[in-house]
């Protein structure tokens, strides 16, 4: 495509919503970095890494977005092999090996399995749409999913691994999956969860509930007491002429027992401070100076803003040391506090820019996989910022994830970038048929 039909068919709206987070998200992280001895400052680092950005997205809008569904498979195995390459060389920092070394340089590869995913799921759902209306044709696509979560949470790296579940059932929705079927999966992650969760809350007082799922055997006989209570009631709805046959039992019995026994496994592989991050979700005051300080520090953080801010540079709980992980995971408290409510809801604002616009590109997509393709990417952007500002704000849990082209990372920051890219690439191209 000639340059001419490039800046023709821009989306100006998403690309200067994009840098001016961008830039925003320098200027915070300067302002939490400020008077530190660092010899390289973060926020030139991160102006680095937007200038890569830049470059990425000029390569990316010069080629046929089609081509990566022409490639789509072999770019997620080459995510998969940077994921295990990782496991077996990767550079541990904060409890999990989640950095690839590549020179003096270290490398999320997460980021980049998130586009690989949302690529080979496009490809895949494109090529049989049909698929998606049958239990079975939901294999594949949780295979392909469930191969780089494993390696994810093996790292451990639950928060991304949770961001590629949510991809996965986004991506099933907009491809035409039966709701019944996406409500299943959702169902069988909550009751995975949310065992462990009761049980770390429920440590200090060992009721009936601990002891039910204390051992395998204990939990085993659990699901069958469960599976026949749910037959009961299937029968009991069957004999008051419901429409409820042996395929409804089944298939309740399946998700439940399924979520049931997820959840053993996952209680033994989530560790102390992760099942703490949760407990104190629900109650910070459980534990104020260790595993709930974080949530408690942000909420004062963004509290003592107010209307207009303290100014920048002269926010006091990033200031003083208070605010943890300022310049990352709690960027948007130290803004909140520097900026005053007036300048979250700008932020909020142009974050909403940058998802309408990404989500009108999804549905002027020429074809099925870039609408696919657009929508898995703004699924990626709409999750993850709406985790990381419900985290800062104490009404999700810490899961570590970043602030979508704010929150200062390399990695992170150029594929968000690749993706708004690709986002560009399918605008330019909506009105061809090539």
């Amino acid at each position: 495509m000639r340059l001419k039909d490039i800046s023709i068919r821009f989306d100006y709206y998403l690309f200067f919503a994009m840098v001016l987070l961008i830039a925003i998200g320098c200027l915070m992280i300067y302002s939490a970095m400020y008077g530190s001895p660092a010899k390289t400052p973060f926020y030139a680092r991160q102006g680095f890494y937007a200038l890569l950005g830049m470059a990425v997205i000029i390569v990316v809008m010069g080629i046929n977005y089609q081509l990566f569904n022409q490639y789509g498979k072999w770019i997620y195995l080459f995510s998969l092999l940077l994921l295990v390459l990782t496991l077996l060389f990767g550079k541990s920092a904060h409890g999990a090996r989640s950095w690839l070394p590549i020179g003096n340089l270290t490398f999320q590869t997460a980021e980049f399995a998130k586009l690989g995913l949302i690529i080979i799921l496009a490809q895949h759902l494109t090529n049989y749409p049909e698929a998606v209306k049958r239990i079975s044709g939901l294999i594949v696509p949780f295979l392909l999913t469930l191969v780089p979560v494993a390696l994810i949470v093996l790292q451990p790296d639950p928060g991304s691994a949770l961001v590629f579940l949510v991809i996965f059932l986004a991506m099933l929705y907009l491809a035409g999956a039966r709701v019944i079927y996406l409500v299943s999966f959702i169902s069988m992650g909550i009751l995975a969860l949310g065992i462990p969760l009761l049980l770390a809350l429920d440590s200090q007082n060992k009721t009936f509930f601990s002891r039910i799922f204390s051992n395998l055997w204990s939990t085993l006989g659990f699901i069958i007491v469960v599976i026949a209570v749910i037959g009961l009631v299937c029968y009991i709805l069957s004999r008051l002429k419901f429409r409820v046959g042996v395929n409804h039992f089944l298939f309740t019995s399946l998700v439940v027992s399924g979520g049931i026994m997820l959840s053993y496994p996952l209680g033994l592989f989530l560790k102390e401070y992760q099942k703490m991050r949760l407990v104190c979700f629900i109650k910070p005051s459980i534990d104020p100076l260790g595993a709930g300080y974080h949530i408690i520090q942000s909420q004062i953080s963004i509290g003592s803003g107010g209307f207009l801010g303290k100014g920048l540079l002269t926010g006091t709980q990033g200031k003083l040391g208070f605010l943890p992980v300022q310049h990352t995971d709690f960027i948007f408290s130290l803004f909140s506090e520097e900026m005053g409510f007036l300048g979250a809801g700008l932020l909020i604002l142009l974050f909403s820019i940058l998802l309408l616009r990404a989500i009108r590109i999804a549905s002027l997509a020429r074809n099925r996989f870039g609408s696919l393709l657009a929508g898995g990417i703004v699924v990626m952007f709409l999750f993850q910022i709406i985790v990381n500002l419900g985290m800062t704000m104490g009404i999700m849990p810490i899961t570590g994830l970043p602030l979508p082209f704010v929150s200062y990372g390399g990695s992170a920051l150029i594929i968000y970038m690749a993706g708004a890219g690709i986002l560009l690439n399918i605008y330019s191209r909506r009105l061809t048929y090539w």
